[in-house]
C-alpha cells in the first residue's frame, strides 16, 4: 500500500463565500425543523429524526495495530464504553418503508486526550449508510437543503427528487444500501478526519454471518411504518451484535480529497483495515425511557472528540456550525437539558 499522507492544516481550503453558505444552510434547516415541529409539536433532530434503536456496549481496541494506525485515540489498546443510535435521515418523521439514508451515532465514553471542545469527555462518530455526501462540499450541499425545505413533510416527493439527484450525479446509492434491517448494513463516515499524524475515513461493518444475513430480507410496502425498530428490538432482545470498526486511510489527496465529500475513496489505493470490535450484549434497545433519552437528551456530533480526530472538509465546517446552532434550538424548543454521560450508568434501560 502507498504511504499514508500525512495531515497538515494547509490540507484544507476555504471556499469563496464559505461563511454566506453555511449562514444560509442553517436558516433553511432550521425552517425544515420548525416545519417538523408545526406537525408533532415536538423539535427533533434536523438529519435523523427517526430512531430505529439505542444499544450500549464497549469498543474493543486492537492490540497488534501497525503504527500509522495506532493512532488517535487507537494509540494503545483500550476498552471503552459505547452507545450506538440507530436512525433515518431526514429531520422528519417518515414511514421506514420510504427508501432513506440510515445513519448510525457511535458516542465512545472516556475517552482521554486534548478535545476539541474543551471538557467533553467523549469522542463522536456518526456513520452513514452511503459512502460519500453526494452533496460533498458546502455550496452543492446548499443547494441539496434548499430542496429538502421546499418539499419538507413530503417523503413521496423527497423520494422522487432524491432519486433523481443521484441518477444525474450517477451515483445511484439507493441500488447500492437495499433498505434492510439496520443490523446488516455497513456504515460509513463519509468525509474524512484527521487521524493523529494522517488523514483518514471510518466505517462500521456488520462481524457475524448472522447479522450480515439480516440482509437477505428488504422492507416492502406492506410492512409497518415503524418495522426496522421492531426487527432491531426483536434481534437484540435474545442476541448479541458485533460490529468491526475500520479505517481508510488517504494516500493520495487527489484520488482522495477532504475537500470534496462525494467522492468515494478507493480501496484498491488504500484498504480499510481494523483497529477495532464494537460489541453490543443482548438487551432492551427500544423502552419509552432509553428512547426519549436518545431522541432528545443525547447529543452527538462530528464535533465533539479529539483535536487528533479533527473533522476535514467544507461539509464539516458546515456540520460544526449546523450541529451547535440548530442543537441548541432544539433542546430550547423542547425545555430539555442536554446530557452528555460520562458512564454507561447513566443510560436508561
Amino acid at each position: 500500500m502507498p504511504t499514508p499522507i500525512r495531515y497538515s492544516k494547509d490540507i484544507e481550503q476555504l471556499q469563496d463565500d464559505e461563511a454566506a453558505v453555511i449562514a444560509e444552510t442553517i436558516e433553511l434547516m432550521r425552517a425544515t425543523m420548525e416545519k417538523a415541529f408545526d406537525q408533532h409539536r415536538h423539535a427533533a433532530s434536523g438529519t435523523h429524526a427517526k430512531s430505529h434503536g439505542v444499544a450500549t456496549g464497549t469498543l474493543t481496541v486492537a492490540d497488534d495495530l501497525p503504527p500509522e494506525l495506532a493512532q488517535g485515540m487507537f494509540a494503545a489498546p483500550a476498552s471503552y464504553e459505547v452507545v450506538l443510535r440507530l436512525a433515518s435521515e431526514p429531520g422528519q418523521i417518515d414511514p421506514d418503508t420510504a427508501a432513506r439514508a440510515r445513519g448510525a451515532a457511535l458516542k465512545v465514553l472516556g475517552v482521554p486526550g486534548e478535545k476539541l471542545e474543551p471538557g467533553w469527555p467523549s469522542q463522536d462518530w456518526l456513520f452513514n449508510t452511503w459512502p460519500v455526501i453526494p452533496d460533498g462540499d458546502a455550496t452543492t450541499y446548499l443547494t441539496s437543503i434548499r430542496q429538502r425545505e421546499k418539499h419538507a413533510g413530503h417523503h413521496l416527493l423527497t423520494d422522487v427528487t432524491t432519486v433523481a439527484k443521484q441518477r444525474t450525479l450517477d451515483a445511484l446509492l439507493f441500488e447500492r444500501t437495499p433498505n434492510i434491517h439496520p443490523l446488516a448494513h455497513t456504515y460509513y463516515t463519509q468525509s474524512a478526519f484527521r487521524y493523529g499524524d494522517h488523514v483518514a475515513k471510518l466505517r462500521l461493518t456488520p462481524a457475524t454471518g448472522e447479522m450480515r444475513a439480516l440482509g437477505g430480507r428488504e422492507v416492502s410496502r406492506s410492512d409497518p411504518p415503524d418495522v426496522l425498530h421492531r426487527w432491531v428490538r426483536e434481534f437484540m432482545a435474545e442476541r448479541a451484535a458485533r460490529f468491526d470498526l475500520e479505517v481508510q486511510l488517504c494516500v493520495d489527496l487527489n484520488a482522495m480529497p477532504v475537500e470534496d465529500a462525494a467522492v468515494e475513496w478507493s480501496e484498491e489505493l488504500s484498504p480499510y483495515r481494523r483497529v477495532g470490535v464494537v460489541e453490543l450484549p443482548a438487551q432492551e434497545t427500544f423502552s419509552p425511557a432509553r428512547r426519549v433519552y436518545a431522541d432528545d437528551r443525547l447529543g452527538g456530533r462530528p464535533w465533539n472528540g479529539l483535536v487528533a480526530h479533527r473533522p476535514l472538509g467544507s461539509i464539516n465546517r458546515v456540520r460544526k456550525q449546523a450541529y451547535d446552532e440548530l442543537g441548541r434550538w432544539r433542546f430550547e424548543t423542547n425545555a430539555i437539558t442536554p446530557s452528555e454521560p460520562r458512564t454507561l450508568a447513566e443510560i436508561p434501560d
